[in-house]
This record gives C-alpha cells, structure tokens and sequence, in this order.
C-alpha cells in the first residue's frame, strides 16, 4: 500500500503502459502513461522500490 501512495505522490494518474523485466531483480517493471495525454509519464518496480518520473519536455535536441 505504501509504494501505490508513493506512485500517486510521484506519478500521479496513471495507467500501465507496458510490463518488463526488471533489470535489477528480474520481476515486474512497469511503465506508465498519462490516461489524458497518453504520454509516457515514468516506470517502477515494487520490488525493488525504485520510482522514475520521466520529463521529457526539459530534454534539449
């Protein structure tokens, strides 16, 4: 339960993107996307505790 209210401080609304393998403990790894916008928004793994917030708009061509 604590790791869902960690998604909804960090990530917020969200829908499953896709699923892999983790690279660190070979479980569950998730992407997200925006359920508005469709855009990617981060990945976890709940296993691991690991939470990423993609930010794509400061990425600089």
């Amino acid at each position: 339960m604590h790791f869902e209210n960690l998604l909804d401080i960090v990530l917020g609304k969200r829908e499953v993107l896709s699923i892999i393998e983790c690279p660190v403990c070979e479980l569950e790894e998730i992407y997200y996307k925006d359920p508005a916008t469709n855009k990617q928004t981060g990945r976890a793994c709940s296993h691991c505790n690991f939470v990423q917030k993609f930010d794509f708009d400061s990425v600089k061509s």
